[in-house]
């Protein structure tokens, strides 16, 4: 009996090691064309704005032109040039929720740098503009716009925090 189990272990270590393959040729997905670029703008009614999405926002809704931003917002967007450009921001605060935090500060940064810390005293639909600096930005490549906001709604219901409505924003022509 000893000399089977040693026949069987002897044929158990003695199997050969495997051979070696090189790595394949990695490939894109040949389902459909390549997505385009991110573009210097974003608008949460396009169906792409989920790309530019850093973090900081509350899930899509189909065919919701808008999104809730948290407490920290922030997106990425692409410009080929960095001279004469402005940020954009379309957002509201809601009367209702957000009356009784007013004043309301929003800070904006580009690319880690304060752009403009803003103190707000009315609710409704607003916009922020203001030229960005081109040494703060980076031509093709991802830039990180953010801003802060303080002090933001917290609902009742589920404890999420709510800062702002946003509608669109990036990067435009600065006329």
């Amino acid at each position: 009996m000893s000399r089977w189990v040693f026949f069987a272990a002897l044929l158990t270590g003695c199997t050969p090691l495997p051979e070696s393959y090189p790595v394949l040729e990695q490939r894109g997905s040949k389902d459909g064309p390549e997505p385009e670029p991110l573009g210097a703008f974003v608008s949460f009614s396009d169906a792409r704005s989920p790309d530019y999405v850093v973090g900081g926002f509350l899930p899509a809704v189909q065919d919701q032109l808008w999104r809730w931003a948290s407490a920290s917002p922030a997106v990425r967007v692409r410009v080929s040039a960095t001279a004469g450009l402005r940020l954009r921001v379309n957002f509201a605060f809601p009367d209702d929720s957000h009356k009784p935090l007013l004043p309301i500060t929003v800070s904006y940064f580009v690319n880690d740098k304060l752009l403009q810390a803003v103190v707000y005293k009315q609710t409704g639909v607003l916009e922020f503009r203001k030229a960005v600096p081109a040494e703060w930005l980076a031509a093709d490549a991802d830039n990180i716009i953010r801003w802060e906001i303080s002090p933001v709604y917290v609902a009742k219901a589920d404890g999420v925090k709510l800062s702002m409505i946003v509608s669109e924003l990036g990067l435009e022509r600065d006329e």
